[in-house]
């Protein structure tokens, strides 16, 4: 039990080890009676201790109400309150006092060791997610994005692929996206990029607000109006643009796949990921062709007859070849006259 007590008190002493923490994760996991008595005997030790020298706390309690909708930050708090609240009503100062503390050095961890997540979104697949700011993105197929476990003041993401930001709006802190040597910079805004690291061409889609696109040296590119589209060849360095309905290049976060005359290139560049399939144009001239069309629930050969319907062309399928590992190669089709 005294081994038990001295755990405890390790813990909230902010001298515990990575085993202590566990053993303590444990103990909680239990709920047993034993885990209550010893946390009665350690409130006790806490209520008997000289809190006089103790700073206004009310930074602690404020620090608690912004950052509760970090929920998974918290788990092991939830699980102390839901434990320790059995104890005597006349220890909920101290109680709360010890679980801000308890919150604040976790926060303090996750802060020191640069703790970064990373999110990817299969060929094929649509995947969402909220940053710890509050903002939320999409990734589309064949996506990643990395980012701190914690926004410290800076609220800096990295993507590779395409991403539909909605972003928390915070003019003090910049949210900065890093896409395949392009920054995109917002305060608070909805947008989309595009930068596949097989592509040379990156592709920004403002829907709300204003952001500016730099290049890799830091350069600006442009400063973005609602409504436009910038496309920017890093190989050749040339920027174009263009007005343009946003919502045709947002809907896919809903499901929807839209063109509204747009050329076979660009068909092809976004049903690629979108299926998870790989399409050549053997014959170039045919990249010249504008389509319109949505797509929702059809299947990729289901939507090449759809525009086969509109166009002249012809595709047929290769024989996908099995990899090294066991696994399938993707798709491959060719679109000929």
């Amino acid at each position: 039990m005294n081994t038990k007590l001295n755990l405890l008190r390790r813990f909230f002493n902010n001298k515990y080890s990575r085993s202590d923490y566990m053993e303590i994760k444990r103990l909680l996991d239990q709920q047993d009676s034993e885990l209550e008595y010893l946390m009665q005997l350690h409130w006790k030790e806490f209520s008997r201790e000289n809190l006089s020298d103790q700073k206004d706390l009310s930074h602690l309690f404020g620090a608690i109400e912004k950052r509760t909708k970090f929920a998974r930050n918290i788990s092991l708090a939830r699980k102390l309150w839901s434990t320790y609240s059995k104890v005597a009503a006349v220890v909920a100062i101290p109680l709360l006092v010890a679980l801000s503390i308890l919150y604040v050095q976790f926060h303090g961890y996750l802060s020191q060791k640069d703790v970064f997540v990373n999110v990817v979104s299969p060929a094929g697949s649509r995947t969402s997610l909220n940053l710890p700011d509050g903002s939320t993105v999409w990734l589309n197929g064949e996506s990643s994005i990395r980012y701190p476990a914690i926004f410290n003041g800076n609220r800096h993401v990295s993507i590779s692929g395409e991403a539909f930001f909605k972003v928390h709006s915070d003019k003090e802190h910049p949210f900065l996206v890093a896409a395949n040597g392009v920054t995109v910079r917002a305060t608070g805004t909805e947008f989309d990029v595009a930068a596949y690291a097989d592509e040379n061409e990156i592709r920004v889609v403002l829907k709300e607000g204003k952001v500016t696109v730099r290049d890799e040296m830091q350069s600006m590119l442009k400063k973005m109006q609602a409504g436009y589209l910038l496309s920017y060849d890093k190989k050749t360095e040339t920027l174009n643009y263009n007005t343009i309905n946003a919502t045709n290049y947002s809907g896919w976060i809903n499901g929807k796949l839209i063109f509204e005359n747009v050329s076979l290139k660009e068909v092809v560049n976004r049903m690629e990921h979108w299926y998870g399939v790989d399409i050549e144009i053997v014959d170039k001239e045919l990249m010249q062709l504008h389509f319109k069309a949505t797509f929702m629930d059809e299947n990729v050969d289901q939507a090449l007859k759809l525009l086969q319907s509109t166009s002249a062309f012809h595709y047929h399928y290769a024989k996908r070849n099995v990899r090294a590992d066991g696994s399938y190669e993707h798709t491959k089709i060719f679109i000929t006259k």
